[in-house]
């Protein structure tokens, strides 16, 4: 049995593991879903760390240690699981600090010398070494799980502000969700992937880091192009990943032209999201803006259909524009349906996705197509 702690966009985090599920053909049954932590059982037995190298909107997987959660069996665990020298240990979830000194005493009159510590963020558990002793718990429904894989963070930063060139101005798609949305396409790392306003190459730098090896890459901007380039020659290197990407400078619209027909299986994408807010833009602006990315977004799946392969996929990121209290949307899913698409629900009910930081002017809408 496994735990997985969701990030902050639960829902969003959710639907990428059952998409790495269904990806990966694991038979997997959910046991309990309580706020941030999700628990299932998957009959194959998981590589920790190398899932958590691929995802992006999980915390921490852990693994079932007890079924019990009183204090003398999570004491028993922590004898047998460090037999000498200090433990060191943590305790979230269900179970709070009153808990933790409750374990610690217990160890102390068995004669072990023990530290308990509040691990409030990776870096307390990273510099505890508790994934390595086994000693990170996290107590769900009485069921004890000791932390087997922690979310590299440093390696999405290093990839966030170590890159070579960035576009702050016109703002980037952060590194975790651009794997999310490479993993809710359901495509194969040797399928080919193609990113029509790729920028400065976020969405294709995490696909390179995957492994993918056909890959695309079109914008408007010379300089976006550019600028992808750059990032993609360092992703390659860095990762020491086969450089297999072709990019091309070309409006949308136009893009059919540099593409054979049915020789994409998936598009995965942050368009142009209109002029960047300052928050106090009146509603005719808003709604203004929202219907020139109307006519952009239908002419560019206009542009999609035929490039796609049949059945082909396209997750595609829309914005909500904050006024006050209320949203502006930008309204063509129904124009998108008659370019020849149907919407691919996340969950039953669900059509799309949201992704909100507070405070934020705009939102980002995240929808699955298919052809």
């Amino acid at each position: 049995m496994y735990l997985f702690r969701l990030g902050r966009e639960q829902e969003l985090s959710r639907a990428e593991l059952e998409a790495v599920f269904e990806l990966y053909g694991w038979h997997v049954r959910v046991v309990v879903e309580q706020g941030p932590f999700f628990v299932v059982h998957i009959t194959e037995d998981i590589d920790a760390a190398a899932l958590m190298s691929r995802l992006g909107g999980v915390v921490k997987i852990g693994k079932r240690v007890c079924e019990r959660d009183d204090t003398g069996t999570i004491a028993d665990y922590l004898e047998q699981i460090q037999k000498e020298g200090k433990i060191i240990f943590s305790l979230s979830g269900n179970l709070d600090k009153r808990h933790g000194l409750a374990i610690k005493k217990e160890l102390k009159q068995r004669g072990r010398s023990v530290r308990f510590v509040e691990a409030n963020n990776t870096a307390t558990i990273l510099h505890n070494n508790l994934v390595a002793f086994q000693t990170d718990l996290t107590v769900v429904n009485h069921t004890v799980f000791a932390t087997a894989a922690i979310q590299p963070i440093e390696a999405f930063v290093e990839r966030d502000y170590g890159r070579p060139k960035s576009d702050t101005k016109s703002g980037m798609l952060p590194p975790k969700l651009s794997r999310i949305l490479i993993h809710l396409s359901g495509i194969q790392p040797n399928q080919t992937m193609w990113d029509p306003f790729c920028g400065s190459g976020t969405i294709l730098m995490e696909a390179a880091a995957m492994g993918f090896t056909h890959l695309l890459g079109s914008d408007n901007s010379q300089k976006a192009i550019d600028d992808a380039q750059k990032n993609m020659e360092w992703i390659v290197e860095n990762e020491k990943k086969k450089k297999s990407f072709q990019l091309f400078v070309s409006d949308v619209r136009t893009a059919e032209r540099f593409l054979k027909q049915g020789t994409v299986d998936a598009i995965i994408s942050e368009p142009y999201l209109g002029k960047p807010l300052r928050g106090h833009e009146p509603r005719s602006f808003l709604e203004k803006q929202a219907e020139k990315l109307r006519q952009l977004y239908v002419a560019a799946f206009k542009t999609f259909f035929p490039v796609l392969k049949r059945h082909g996929v396209v997750l595609f990121i829309m914005p909500r524009f904050r006024l006050g209290d209320e949203w502006v949307r930008v309204n063509c899913v129904k124009d998108i349906a008659r370019c020849g698409f149907s919407v691919q629900p996340f969950f039953p009910g669900k059509e799309s996705l949201f992704y909100y930081r507070p405070g934020q002017k705009v939102g980002r809408e995240i929808w699955r197509f298919a052809k």
